[in-house]
């Protein structure tokens, strides 16, 4: 794995943060629009968007780390319908994704400590040896090879130490999550841990200090496009740009919410409904709450026939409202359009 902005890291020994120079009026008002927007969505379209948005995230954290992988190919590997074995690197994406959808499922108020993100990524540091199992994600399964468990664990203590987090607090939402994503760099954890991890956390920030009712900030996001800007080590220049980053990612978010809504009410209105017992309109809400689904796993969560269940699916196909992701005749993968 890249060593992730190493060679432009320093760690210091500052542990109370500085107000950033900006407020970030414009980046909150966005953030919270789009908390607004997905709070007041139907559940298929709020499902939706996160499925959709951490595969995003995942993708554009490994962008910011160096690696290239394509949103399309994520999504299958996901979704085991890849017609090839995996790639390191799409591997190492598809251990981000587990990540964040493992940190979505857990309060963020219980993830700001050491020990409670040791059972989220199910570290278990040994004071004489190493427990690795088949559970534990392999970026982090990479990182103990080449870093002793000490480190980790004092990198943790570092960059999650209790006063960093009080003063962080102490700051708005979005210039506390860029604070402590810069400590995060600052303190050698985004070297011995890995940078996604601090981006995954600071995505939890604005969860953990109620700007958003879930987890909607997407920092790498925000970074499509400017992965150059991506240097917390630039302490004067770091708190405008990851505003900056936050605002652009607001937008991307409220961009992918109207396609989901657009597209869940216009499959309501046109899709066949020859009965009114006609099981379509769960799986209409199924193909908006999921990035992708074939035949055999609409007939399992509809309780249907895989026979109906390829019959509503070719019905939607024909009417352009699904297209096919795979391209072959079997094991076929079904989609919004893009």
């Amino acid at each position: 794995m890249p060593n992730e902005l190493a060679h432009a890291i320093r760690p210091t020994p500052r542990t109370r943060p500085q107000p950033a120079r900006l407020c970030g009026v414009n980046a909150v008002v966005a953030v919270a629009r789009l908390d607004e927007r997905l709070s007041a969505a139907p559940e298929p379209v709020r499902a939706g968007w996160l499925s959709r948005a951490l595969i995003y995230e995942a993708v554009a954290s490994q962008r910011l780390n160096g690696i290239y992988v394509s949103v399309h190919d994520l999504t299958l590997m996901l979704s085991d319908t890849l017609d090839r074995l995996p790639d390191q690197d799409l591997g190492r994406a598809g251990d981000t994704h587990r990540m964040l959808a493992a940190l979505t499922r857990r309060n963020a108020r219980q993830l700001f400590s050491p020990l409670r993100l040791m059972a989220l990524t199910r570290l278990r540091l040994r004071e004489e040896h190493r427990h690795l199992d088949n559970r534990t994600p392999g970026w982090l399964r990479e990182r103990l090879r080449t870093t002793s468990p000490e480190r980790i664990r004092d990198a943790l203590e570092q960059a999650l130490d209790p006063a960093v987090i009080t003063a962080c607090r102490e700051l708005s939402p979005l210039e506390g999550a860029g604070e402590f994503l810069r400590h995060w760099h600052a303190t050698g954890a985004a070297e011995s841990i890995g940078a996604a991890a601090g981006r995954a956390l600071a995505m939890a920030w604005t969860r953990r200090t109620g700007l958003t009712s879930g987890y909607y900030l997407l920092p790498s996001v925000g970074f499509l496009g400017h992965a150059a800007g991506y240097r917390p080590d630039l302490e004067s220049e770091w708190p405008r740009v990851f505003l900056d980053a936050c605002e652009r990612a607001a937008e991307w978010g409220m961009k992918l919410h109207s396609r989901l809504l657009a597209a869940h009410t216009r499959m309501h209105s046109a899709a066949p409904r020859e009965r009114m017992t006609s099981s379509i309109g769960n799986l209409i809400d199924l193909l908006v709450a999921r990035p992708a689904i074939s035949a055999r796993t609409a007939a399992q969560l509809l309780k249907i026939t895989p026979h109906a269940a390829r019959a509503h699916l070719d019905a939607l196909q024909s009417r352009g409202l699904v297209h096919e992701l795979t391209g072959r005749g079997s094991f076929r993968l079904y989609a919004l359009p893009q």
